[in-house]
C-alpha cells in the first residue's frame, strides 16, 4: 500500500512540535525553541528540494537518488518509475523502428518519407539506386533529385494518391513510376518502382499488333475489294449472291476489329503515358455524340433519350471520352431489341462525375457481368450481333476508364434492362 506523503509529513510536524515543547520545557524560552526548531524543519526540507532538484535536473540517474523523505520521497520515487517506463517504452520503440527499418530496406521499390514541404527525412537503399539519393540528400527538397515537371505537378495537387511516369532521372532510357500517398497533412510517402522492362514488354506488344494489324489489313483489302467487285456484278448468278455478301458484311466487321485492337492497343501502350489531360467542354462532346447516334441508320428504330448538365465539365482526354461515349451507346442499341428505349445522362454525384447510359431491353444475366470488360467475350453469339459487334467496345471501354481513373459499374435484370455508370473523380 502506498504511502500518504502528506500524512508523514503530518507526522514529521508533530515531532518537531513535540522536540520544540520539550526544549521549551527544559529552557523555559517557548517563543525562541518554536522559531528554532521551525527553521530546522524548513532547513530540512530545503535541502531536501535543492537534492531532488538537482538530482532530477541531472538527468534522474537511478543510480545517485538522493536521500529524501515525505513528499521528495514520493516525488523521487514516481519519477523512478516513469523512468523505467520510459527506458522501457524506448526500448520498445527502438525495436520496432529497427524492425521497420529492415523491412522497408528490404523492400524492393524505392521509398522516401516527405514532410509537408516535401523534404526527404527518410529513404531506404533502393532510393539510392533508382535516384542517386544518399545521406547528404536528407532535408532536400524532392524536386531537387526528381526535376520531372510531371512529377512535380503532382506535388501540387492534394489527392490521398497520385501516380507519375516519369524518365528515369539518373538513366532518361529508363521509365520509373511514382507513387505519392498523403499520409496526414504533414506527412507524404513516396514510393517508386522501375518499369522499364514493362514498358519494353508492352512496345512489343503493340509492335506485334500493329504488325499483325498491317498484314492482315493488306490481303483484307484484297479481298473486299474484289468481294465488292463480284457483289455488283450484274450477271452473277443468284445463288453466289447471298454467301458474297455474307463474305462482303464478315471483311467489314474484320476491319472493325482491327480497328478496335489498334485503338486499345495505343490506348494501353502508347501516348495516354503522357496523356495531359485539360479541362473539355464534355456536355457539348456528349451531346454530339449522341446526335451523331440518334440519327444513325441503325439507331431509327430505338428511342434514344438524353439528360445532360450543361455546367458538368472535368479534365478528360477529349477524344477518349467520345469513343466510351459511342462505344457505350452502340453496344446500347445493337444488343437491344427494335423499339427499346435507351438513355444517356450527364450529371454530378457527391465528389464524382457520372456518365449513365441505360436501356430497357432483355438484360444480361448475372454470370455474364464480371466477363463483359473481356476482349471477345459475347453474351449473345446470333450471326447478328456478330457482324455489327466487334466484341472489343467493353474492354476499349474498361481501358479508358483505367486511363482516367474513373470507375465502371454494370447492373442488369432480366426484362427490365441494363445500365452502365462510369464514375469519374472530379478535381477542383
Amino acid at each position: 500500500m502506498q504511502k500518504n506523503p502528506w500524512t508523514i509529513e503530518l507526522l514529521f510536524g508533530v515531532v518537531f512540535l513535540l522536540l520544540s515543547m520539550l526544549t521549551a520545557w527544559l529552557t523555559s524560552y517557548w517563543a525562541l525553541s518554536f522559531l528554532i526548531w521551525a527553521l530546522v524543519y524548513i532547513i530540512w526540507k530545503w535541502i531536501e528540494l535543492y537534492h531532488f532538484y538537482v538530482w532530477y535536473a541531472s538527468g534522474s540517474d537511478l543510480k545517485k537518488v538522493p536521500l529524501s523523505s515525505g513528499i521528495w520521497e514520493v516525488l523521487s520515487n514516481k519519477v523512478i518509475k516513469y523512468k523505467k517506463l520510459n527506458k522501457k517504452t524506448l526500448k520498445n520503440n527502438a525495436f520496432l523502428i529497427h524492425q521497420f527499418n529492415t523491412t522497408a530496406q528490404a523492400l524492393p521499390y524505392a521509398t522516401l518519407l516527405l514532410n509537408s514541404n516535401f523534404e526527404i527525412k527518410w529513404s531506404n537503399q533502393e532510393s539510392q539506386k533508382l535516384f542517386g539519393i544518399v545521406e547528404k540528400d536528407l532535408n532536400s527538397k524532392v524536386e531537387n533529385i526528381i526535376r520531372s515537371p510531371n512529377f512535380i505537378k503532382i506535388l501540387g495537387k492534394t489527392d490521398e494518391v497520385n501516380d507519375v511516369k516519369i524518365d528515369n532521372p539518373t538513366d532518361s532510357s529508363k521509365k520509373i513510376q511514382i507513387r505519392l500517398i498523403k499520409l496526414s497533412n504533414k506527412r507524404y510517402l513516396l514510393v517508386a518502382r522501375d518499369i522499364s522492362e514493362q514498358e519494353s514488354l508492352r512496345k512489343s506488344r503493340k509492335a506485334f499488333v500493329a504488325n499483325a494489324s498491317h498484314e492482315l489489313r493488306t490481303p483484307l483489302t484484297v479481298i473486299s475489294g474484289y468481294l465488292e467487285m463480284l457483289n455488283s456484278a450484274n450477271d452473277l448468278d443468284e445463288i453466289w449472291k447471298q454467301p458474297i455478301h455474307q463474305a462482303q458484311n464478315q471483311a467489314v466487321r474484320m476491319e472493325k476489329i482491327i480497328d478496335d485492337m489498334l485503338r486499345l492497343s495505343s490506348m494501353e501502350h502508347g501516348r495516354y503515358l503522357e496523356r495531359d489531360n485539360s479541362k473539355a467542354d464534355v456536355p457539348k462532346l456528349l451531346n454530339s455524340v449522341f446526335n451523331q447516334v440518334k440519327t444513325s441508320t441503325y439507331a431509327e428504330k430505338h428511342a434514344l433519350k438524353a439528360n445532360i448538365n450543361s455546367e458538368l465539365t472535368i479534365d478528360v482526354d477529349t477524344e477518349e471520352i467520345t469513343s466510351l461515349a459511342l462505344n457505350l451507346l452502340n453496344n446500347a442499341i445493337i444488343h437491344t431489341p427494335a423499339g427499346s428505349t435507351v438513355s444517356l445522362e450527364w450529371f454530378a454525384e457527391g465528389t464524382q462525375a457520372l456518365l449513365n447510359v441505360c436501356d430497357n431491353g432483355q438484360g444480361i444475366e448475372e454470370k455474364h457481368i464480371t466477363h463483359l470488360t473481356e476482349r471477345f467475350y459475347r453474351v449473345d453469339n446470333s450471326k447478328d450481333k456478330n457482324t455489327n459487334s466487334t466484341g472489343l467496345g467493353l474492354a476499349i471501354v474498361k481501358q479508358i476508364c483505367d486511363n482516367h481513373n474513373a470507375t465502371l459499374t454494370i447492373t442488369s435484370e432480366i426484362n427490365k434492362g441494363s445500365c452502365f455508370k462510369v464514375y469519374f473523380p472530379i478535381f477542383s
